[in-house]
């Protein structure tokens, strides 16, 4: 795994109130929402300003289950875009069959687009 001059300048400029603890789940996150890259460029990391902005969600989430469905949402809307909005072949990304993700989607409130 490598990371460009780009994507580590942009890190660097963040201040990691959590430390390496944060900067590690970042780059896990990464590298779960984008398995076949290999190399982590900018535009794979989450706009910086909004690190923060999710570490105050976490701490407003009352349960488990809210945060993994705000993950979910995340990840399902991601594959959603990488998928050009397409329902079938974001299932396919997610390894789930269509019919599942559609039930998934209208339980974390997600519409599908055209």
């Amino acid at each position: 795994m490598d990371i460009s001059a780009e994507a580590l300048d942009s890190l660097a400029q963040h201040h990691w109130p959590g430390n390496v603890r944060e900067l590690r789940n970042l780059i896990e996150r990464v590298l779960i929402l984008n398995p076949r890259i290999l190399r982590i460029e900018r535009k794979h990391l989450p706009p910086l300003t909004q690190i923060s902005t999710t570490q105050q969600h976490v701490e407003e989430w009352s349960s488990l289950q809210e945060a993994r469905d705000a993950y979910e949402r995340d990840y399902i809307q991601k594959k959603l875009e990488e998928a050009k909005n397409n329902v079938s072949r974001a299932a396919e990304l997610l390894g789930l069959e269509r019919s599942h993700l559609y039930r998934k989607m209208k339980a974390l409130g997600i519409a599908p687009r055209e």
